[in-house]
């Protein structure tokens, strides 16, 4: 049985969590974004703090300091199922919407949050994001992201209105359905919400994408970060893909093939090459010429990205497509090999358990 939601006559008080860690530089936009809610009742703030070293804390303090509706929790751990257990059991209303301390939330994205539990009567909601980069590299990775030989567009998107879906990371929770099911579990470092959906279908709730529920966030800012993120997300998805064979997704598997044929016709299209220089006779020059023609794959590979590159320079400007042609291989090859290393069952690959299916 879910909790009660009133109409939006008779608004509820709504709780906002927030994990962060080293979001010095987005944390203020989202924070702002939450304090110009259009949200005629009571919203609630809770920001679980982990251990960072980018001043964070500091920012915590003195956007608290001028806010006393914001409540902070340390947390010790750094792990963000942890800091979302935490928040949760921190708040005390009924429905909680999950805030990515990178996003900005549109003014009217609470007031939506609540129509949606009480139209749905959903155990979770599931909202659409879009990335916003606001640096060049941010930008060229979130075009990357959105790009048809990116990562493409969200499965999510397909859907014309609300529906029940599978599997998807909640924006907006029954507080008292999470913990009756047992929260997050804290021994999954990725795809926690994926996993938590999955009990909450077994314990009789629902799980909705609301496509009106938006908002924009910005994506990784540094390469390095771009190649841990990326890589992360991939394993475990290649390890749900592998349990679930039936929730495979192309936008999933197109980096890995375009990593497979790359690496693979690069390795055998030089082996061609080495023969014809080598002189080979007969069948051998014939099987060299086939093996050296391999290598057309990844020169189209470089090819296609200088080209995708061009174009952006030409749509947006030359610094986002400069990045581009950085950004989209990284995005290619740690998505890829990730992906690859979970499907096959490669646990550590990223030192942490990755989903529990059984």
């Amino acid at each position: 049985m879910t909790d009660p939601t009133p109409a939006s006559s008779a608004l509820p008080p709504i709780t906002a969590i927030l994990v962060v860690r080293n979001d010095r530089a987005t944390l203020q936009p989202a924070i702002d974004s939450l304090l110009a809610q259009n949200y005629a009742s009571d919203l609630d703030i809770v920001i679980a703090l982990a251990p960072n070293t980018d001043g964070t804390t500091e920012l915590v303090a003195g956007i608290t300091a001028a806010n006393p509706r914001i409540a902070v929790i340390e947390i010790a751990s750094s792990s963000l199922v942890v800091g979302l257990n935490e928040a949760i059991a921190a708040a005390r209303t009924s429905l909680i919407v999950r805030v990515d301390p990178r996003s900005v939330l549109p003014h009217d994205f609470a007031l939506k949050a609540v129509r949606a539990m009480a139209r749905t009567d959903a155990g979770a909601i599931v909202g659409q994001t879009t990335p916003v980069g606001v640096t060049p590299f941010e930008r060229a990775v979130a075009r990357g992201i959105q790009h048809p030989f990116g990562l493409a567009r969200d499965p999510l998107t397909q859907h014309s209105g609300e529906a029940q879906i599978q599997s998807a990371t909640a924006h907006v929770i029954r507080r008292r359905t999470f913990i009756e099911v047992g929260l997050y579990d804290e021994e999954i470092r990725h795809g926690q919400g994926w996993q938590l959906n999955e009990r909450l279908r077994e314990a009789g709730h629902t799980v909705w994408f609301t496509p009106e529920l938006q908002y924009d966030y910005r994506p990784a800012s540094r390469p390095v970060v771009l190649t841990r993120t990326l890589f992360a997300e991939a394993l475990w998805r290649g390890e749900f893909g592998r349990a679930f064979p039936q929730e495979k997704v192309l936008r999933f598997l197109l980096p890995s093939i375009i990593v497979v044929a790359t690496i693979v016709g690069f390795i055998i299209g030089a082996i061609g090459f080495f023969g014809v220089i080598a002189g080979a006779l007969g069948a051998a020059a014939v099987v060299s010429l086939v093996l050296f023609a391999l290598l057309v794959i990844p020169v189209v590979y470089v090819l296609g990205t200088i080209v995708l590159a061009i174009e952006t320079m030409v749509r947006a400007d030359a610094r986002t497509g400069l990045w581009f042609a950085v950004a989209l291989p990284l995005i290619h090859f740690s998505w890829g090999f990730g992906f690859i290393a979970g499907f096959v069952n490669l646990e550590g690959a990223a030192d942490t358990v990755i989903v529990d299916f059984d």
